[in-house]
């Protein structure tokens, strides 16, 4: 967070994504069945930042890599659903 307040682009997107009302969300939830055998790169609308995986935590630079596994758990930022302002933009 600290170096997010020395950019002028930073701050306010982690700002909107910890915020109850922003237009991104960030939701942890289980991998879903189309999404086993593809990459973190290929697995959702949003983006994947991470997958926790056989008590591993599978970072961001792996999204090329890592095959989703049945039982991983995705932390995924995506838009807010039901947020018009996200919606149409």
């Amino acid at each position: 967070m600290a170096d997010a307040v020395e950019t002028s682009h930073a701050t306010p997107f982690l700002c909107d994504l910890m915020s109850v009302g922003g237009q991104m969300v960030l939701t942890e939830r289980p991998a879903a069945q189309d999404e086993i055998g593809k990459t973190m790169a290929m697995a959702t609308a949003g983006v994947v930042v991470q997958i926790h995986s056989n008590g591993r935590a599978i970072p961001f630079t792996e999204r090329h890599r890592h095959i989703i596994q049945p039982g991983d758990l995705l932390l995924v930022i995506s838009p807010a659903h039901g947020d018009e302002k996200a919606e149409g933009q």
